[in-house]
């Protein structure tokens, strides 16, 4: 049996110091041309196989050379437009960009599990897939990987982890089924015609029908569908007018976003999302269309039998394992363990004792406690060989 605990602290000073690297340099969604250069030039030094692509995804390959199951582990290596106040030695060096999600530890992780499991590869079976994936924070990303695995012959399973504060180091929350939203951005307008506040009949205003849209939407959840069915629209903004109390607009928008767990549920949603746009509009004599700022992403479902082989790993290690939670966020994994099942777990990197609070994720003053990222390797490379093995 490989000793992936001692194989994982071995390589924790590496994956400490790409970390800090990647955080230095943060890239936003799309723009990870350094990032996935440095990726790829640390590859090349471990002696690992690898395919960089156009849009700056590399995946890489340990390739055992025994017949066996392929395992995908993946990993998000995009920032974010935050401006950064975490005063860390190596805070980012990007004006405005920060790696605010803990993606630079995930790329680093992932680095420090290719140089751990390429030093045992002739006890592995089967192949290892190593996913660096581009354009997680705008959910494009999982799409153009799914299909460069599926070229590759496609994976048997799905793993990656996600690093938070919301629970303290030593803590992992591994949970079957739905764990994480899906999400709908939707933005929606209403065309009337423009006219002056003192002659409203000669106008079409485009405003009441906006303003009684809202309203419409926030009631579908309890009209539309199954109360066991967690679902919420929220919108966010409205806008018209130019700001003068007296001018009708030509035209207004609402701009928001549907969360759910239900994935049979998305066509439903933008058919609703549609549907009601067109009839309020029309009641109003205005027209509508409405926009999808996002393609819509489905929720996040972990395969039940690979998250109880990943709940015995976490077991194993001795840590603190959450087996009950789901989370409004959303996160584009969830095309990967779709399509390959497979397992996405919450890693908790908090510490207060070290001054590293319960700062949620997109926050300026986000960072880990490094410590963790141990736990984070050890987990997942445990949990890639015991579905090798089974």
């Amino acid at each position: 049996m490989i000793d992936f605990k001692k194989l994982a602290e071995k390589n924790h000073p590496y994956v400490v110091e790409m970390r800090r690297y990647f955080h230095e340099h943060p890239e936003l969604s799309t723009q990870e041309v350094n990032t996935s250069k440095r990726i790829c030039e640390e590859l090349d030094a471990m002696g690992i196989p690898f395919t960089a692509y156009p849009d700056y995804t590399v995946i890489a390959t340990i390739d055992s050379g025994k017949p066996g199951k392929t395992i995908l582990i993946r990993a998000d290596i995009d920032a974010l437009p935050v401006t950064e106040t975490t005063g860390l030695p190596f805070a980012s060096k990007t004006p405005g960009v920060m790696h605010a999600c803990g993606h630079d530890t995930h790329g680093a992780m992932l680095l420090g599990i290719a140089r751990s499991l390429n030093e045992v590869k002739d006890q592995l079976c089967g192949k290892i897939l190593l996913g660096f994936q581009v354009a997680e924070e705008n959910l494009k990303g999982s799409r153009t990987m799914k299909q460069y695995v599926l070229d590759m012959g496609g994976a048997d399973h799905s793993l990656a982890v996600h690093v938070g504060n919301a629970r303290d180091i030593g803590t992992i929350t591994v949970v079957p089924g739905p764990f994480a939203s899906g999400v709908i951005t939707y933005k929606t307008f209403f065309y009337g015609k423009g006219g002056h506040g003192s002659m409203p009949h000669a106008a079409i205003d485009p405003i009441k029908p906006a303003c009684e849209y809202v309203l419409k939407l926030a009631a579908l959840p309890t009209s539309q569908y199954d109360a066991k069915d967690p679902i919420v629209f929220s919108t966010c903004t409205i806008q018209g007018g130019s700001g003068a109390p007296n001018v009708i607009p030509d035209d207004a928008y609402v701009f928001g976003t549907v969360r759910y767990f239900n994935k049979t549920l998305t066509e439903k949603i933008q058919h609703d999302i549609e549907t009601l746009a067109d009839c309020v509009a029309r009641t109003y004599g205005c027209t509508s269309k409405v926009e999808y700022t996002f393609d819509p992403m489905i929720p996040v479902e972990n395969n039940p039998e690979v998250t109880a082989i990943c709940q015995e790993v976490a077991r194993g290690m001795g840590l603190n394992l959450v087996t009950e939670e789901m989370g409004m966020g959303s996160d584009d994994m969830a095309m990967l363990v779709d399509a390959f099942p497979g397992c996405y777990a919450w890693l908790g990197t908090a510490n207060p004792a070290k001054g590293i609070d319960h700062v949620a994720n997109h926050n300026s003053n986000f960072t880990v406690d490094e410590d963790a990222l141990a736990y984070g390797t050890e987990f997942l490379m445990k949990s890639a060989w015991e579905l090798l093995n089974r």
